[in-house]
């Protein structure tokens, strides 16, 4: 006696009428399992769509962080800054500016990191002019200009030079180089400090 039992076929489900009993079960069973496929999908569609709102939100607060934290690291950079320079004895204001200056020029060695700000100021002697023409004496007073008796003037700026300056002789006039002792001179009067602000790349760029 033939206990095989057939699987009942679905009515929507086309299977030839030559097929094997077999045949027929396998097809019933693979179609069940295609419908039960098709209701999980149908089931994670909501939560898919569920996640890519998720994961737009994260990309938001993942950009506020990070601007978040580069605020945070040019505050700590600034504070740090300030401090080093506050507790090598530079108070004048228009002082971190060439301090910050000169420091970004410092090459790091070979071998071994960059000195820290406190470090290299630390170090007077491998100071730039401009830079130790800020820092207090041995007995804590920054170094001044001797007093003359008339009044103090920012030195003149040299005029700007045409486009066509210095054709006729071929060659450029030469750059005019800023000492520590005129950039404070400058510093002294409200006409000096436009003019310093005026041309702060230029001064800048002429400290040694």
């Amino acid at each position: 006696m033939n206990d095989t039992t057939t699987t009942p076929i679905p009515e929507t489900l086309d299977i030839p009428e030559d097929a094997t009993p077999k045949a027929r079960d396998r097809i019933v069973a693979l179609a069940a399992e295609k419908a039960q496929l098709r209701s999980q999908l149908d089931s994670l569609t909501p939560q898919v769509a569920a996640a890519a709102t998720l994961r737009g939100e994260l990309d938001t607060l993942r950009a506020q962080h990070d601007a978040a934290r580069a605020e945070w690291q040019a505050a700590q950079t600034g504070w740090t800054t300030e401090r080093a320079i506050l507790s090598a004895g530079i108070t004048d204001p228009e002082a971190a500016d060439i301090v910050a200056h000169a420091y970004s020029r410092v090459a790091t060695p070979a071998e071994g990191a960059k000195p820290t700000l406190s470090e290299w100021l630390a170090n007077r002697e491998a100071l730039p002019k401009g830079v130790r023409a800020y820092l207090p004496d041995a007995s804590g007073a920054v170094a001044t200009m001797p007093a003359t008796g008339q009044a103090t003037t920012a030195p003149v700026l040299p005029p700007t030079p045409s486009v066509n300056a210095g054709a006729s002789s071929g060659t450029a006039a030469p750059a005019k180089t800023f000492s520590p002792e005129a950039i404070q001179q400058m510093l002294g009067t409200p006409q000096g400090r436009a003019a310093y602000a005026a041309n702060r790349t230029a001064i800048l760029a002429s400290l040694k």
